[in-house]
């Protein structure tokens, strides 16, 4: 089973996921962009699963919890600040018979809110939020940031931004931050009182996050228990590249070591690629195991709108002391082998959207953008490289006919090029007013990164591409 991300319809925006499993399904939650709109997060949360025997086909389990129906949104709808009234970061946890949803509301001043549920599915009702021994909501109702002069000034210590919780040993633990990573137990009565942990004698930890690494956390952790350890993901930023990494550690309370990256937006920052290859900007996850595999999840920037973040997945090859490498940022899912080559693939699954000078930034490379609810690359300047790994060329032809369809064609050449030397092998002429154009390509038997470069063609979109045999 080998298949490509994004993993969910190309029209459905799921960013900041965790997946779950429970019995013998794998449930996705995460927060939900919606094309078109301004700002991140602002509908309603979805559910999506999948079977953990095949993560290539994923359901809709529809809305499981809606925006309004926490208070602190109702009454808030109508205000002015964006980040104050939409639905951020989710976690789901199961307790006993039932499932509870952690979320928060922006970067306000609500704290966190709790959702209960007998069904993994849903429906969520309010249950109330994470308080303070006494009584007061965790956060003390201060927004992330306040603007007294027009001037935004940050309050990221102890700010209640982005919840993950795991249930063990009978216990339930809230880990939260911006910038910083806090740990508070929380009762199990009611799910949502913080307690004082014995091993601490403190109600909330202080910042669990190794400090002196040159990946420094931003926010969106991520908790799991792996036999002894607990792993701890968390989005980080190099610069300007932007990543996953992790911490470990034998204790809920730490510490934490760091382990390194998990996956980096267009691999920017690791294996020696110092700009990416990819839109940069926030990713957010979390760890899962399913049919003996291990997978991270996380979101790509699409390098359109804000607020067009998709759900990907990369699977994860362990150590030998059981920790995790750096998994490569691909078109595939799986961590090894490649995608077969003589089959359609749409443009979206590209993990390649450079200038003619190998780099991406906005308004000069290509990206992604909604044509008739589904993705299509845009912006095609000349020398604009598109690029998808891998394919396996196994048992191709000496020979192979390549397809490609584009709207608003022009007479122009695309390029067709092969692995990280970008040898050429073959060249497809375009012209105005057709949409399918074929070419002949030489690709030796193998697995091998395929890199379009377009010519004269800076109104057309690229929609999909087939190779087959000549």
């Amino acid at each position: 089973m080998n298949f490509t991300n994004p993993y969910l319809p190309s029209n459905i925006y799921i960013p900041n996921g965790e997946p779950k499993v429970y019995g013998n399904r794998v449930y996705l939650y995460g927060s939900h962009d919606l094309p078109g709109t301004r700002f991140p997060c602002e509908g309603d949360y979805q559910c999506w699963s999948a079977s953990v025997d095949d993560l290539s086909h994923w359901r809709s389990e529809g809305t499981i919890y809606r925006r309004l129906q926490g208070p602190f949104i109702r009454r808030h709808q109508h205000g002015l600040r964006p980040f104050s009234k939409y639905l951020f970061a989710p976690d789901v946890v199961q307790v006993g018979a039932r499932w509870y949803l952690y979320y928060g509301v922006g970067m306000s001043g609500a704290g966190i809110g709790v959702a209960v549920a007998d069904l993994p599915t849903g429906p969520f009702k309010f249950l109330g939020r994470v308080t303070c021994p006494d009584g007061t909501i965790l956060g003390h109702g201060r927004p992330l940031f306040t603007m007294p002069l027009g001037i935004p000034i940050f309050h990221k210590k102890g700010y209640p931004y982005d919840p993950a919780v795991i249930y063990t040993g009978g216990r339930l633990f809230l880990y939260f931050g911006y910038g910083h990573c806090y740990v508070a137990e929380l009762s199990t009565t009611d799910m949502r009182t913080i307690i004082k942990a014995p091993e601490t004698d403190r109600f909330i930890s202080p910042d669990l996050i190794p400090t002196k690494t040159a990946w420094r956390m931003q926010n969106a952790p991520s908790i799991r228990q792996i036999g002894k350890r607990f792993f701890l993901t968390y989005y980080a930023k190099k610069g300007t590249n932007n990543a996953l990494c992790y911490a470990t550690s034998q204790c809920p309370f730490g510490p934490f070591n760091f382990r390194g990256v998990l996956v980096s937006l267009g691999d920017g920052g690791v294996f020696g690629n110092q700009a990416g290859t990819a839109y940069q900007g926030n990713t957010h996850g979390g760890l899962f195991c399913a049919g003996g595999h291990y997978y991270q999840s996380y979101h790509r920037q699409t390098g359109g709108r804000n607020p067009n973040r998709q759900a990907c997945l990369v699977e994860l090859c362990r150590t030998k002391d059981g920790l995790f490498k750096t998994a490569h940022f691909t078109s595939q899912v799986q961590a090894s082998g490649g995608l077969p080559w003589a089959q359609t693939y749409m443009a979206n699954t590209a993990c390649v959207l450079v200038d003619r000078h190998g780099c991406c930034r906005k308004h000069r490379a290509p990206y992604f953008a909604l044509q008739n609810n589904q993705q299509v690359v845009t912006n095609l300047r000349a020398g604009s490289q598109v690029g998808f790994k891998y394919l396996d060329f196994k048992g191709a032809s000496k020979k192979q006919r390549i397809t490609v369809e584009l709207t608003n064609s022009r007479p122009g050449e695309i390029r067709v090029l092969v692995d990280d030397e970008k040898q050429l092998v073959g060249t497809i002429k375009t012209t105005s007013g057709q949409r399918r154009f074929v070419g002949t390509t030489k690709i030796p038997a193998g697995r091998h990164a395929v890199y379009f470069v377009f010519n004269g063609l800076k109104r057309a979109k690229l929609v999909a591409f087939r190779f087959g045999p000549a």
